[in-house]
């Protein structure tokens, strides 16, 4: 599953100003006074001090409330920003939360390549899938990625983030034309032989006493320039190699 976020959307259940009033309330912001705002420190260690005067003491209590009240609409407002950046697309982006960050006005046109692009992919990852089954997802969309890279170049590695570009470039791997090479198709042909050597492999290896009659079974099926290229190979497999 793929999910976007306009770019001036919010992704959270509360407003700021809610998220604040559960955790961020009126003592949170005097905590982060005393840490932050100088006046405020200074006025704290003050009203520290033992040997101050009940005058005095009421005096720097009355200056600390003061400064608490001067401070609490500025801080409540940064913490309403704090609060609002959690929920923005670009940190939806950061958490994985969301694929990507759309503009509403050009959002049909991204969906529509975007579609066409996951359909075409669907139709080469089947075709993968029959010639290996054993491939994963993962594995197949590398694949994808490397063979687009070897045909366009590197210099133009960029292109297959673009919608519009892969489309374009999968529907003319996937069209049969006279003439027209798909490197898509003839890789699928090589995995396909790959697969089934892998499997001949496994079987003779698990069953060796049936080798000779897969041998002879096999060269019942060919041409004669193939039966005499296999005697050419296992005559120079026999052969004494040369000093």
């Amino acid at each position: 599953m793929e999910m976007y976020a306009d770019r001036d959307s919010r992704g959270g259940i509360l407003e700021p100003e809610g998220t604040v009033e559960i955790r961020f309330r009126r003592k949170d912001l005097v905590k982060t006074m005393r840490r932050v705002d100088p006046v405020y420190i200074q006025l704290a260690e003050r009203l520290g001090t033992p040997e101050l005067s009940p005058a005095d003491r009421k005096e720097l209590e009355a200056k600390l409330k003061e400064r608490e009240e001067f401070l609490a609409p500025m801080y409540q407002q940064v913490a309403m920003q704090f609060a609002d950046l959690h929920d923005t697309p670009g940190r939806m982006q950061e958490k994985g939360a969301i694929t990507d960050v759309l503009d509403w006005k050009t959002s049909r046109t991204f969906f529509y390549w975007r579609l066409r692009r996951l359909l075409l992919e669907e139709v080469v990852k089947g075709k993968i899938h029959e010639a290996n089954p054993e491939l994963t997802d993962g594995q197949i969309q590398a694949m994808l990625r490397r063979w687009f890279v070897e045909v366009e170049g590197t210099v133009k590695a960029y292109l297959w983030d673009s919608n519009k570009d892969l489309v374009e470039w999968l529907e003319k791997q996937l069209t049969e034309e006279e003439g027209v090479r798909s490197v898509v198709e003839e890789n699928i042909k090589y995995i396909s032989r790959d697969y089934v050597l892998k499997q001949i492999r496994s079987l003779v290896q698990a069953n060796p006493e049936v080798a000779m009659d897969s041998i002879v079974h096999m060269t019942q099926h060919i041409s004669p320039t193939q039966r005499a290229e296999v005697v050419r190979i296992l005559s120079t497999m026999d052969s004494p190699s040369s000093t």
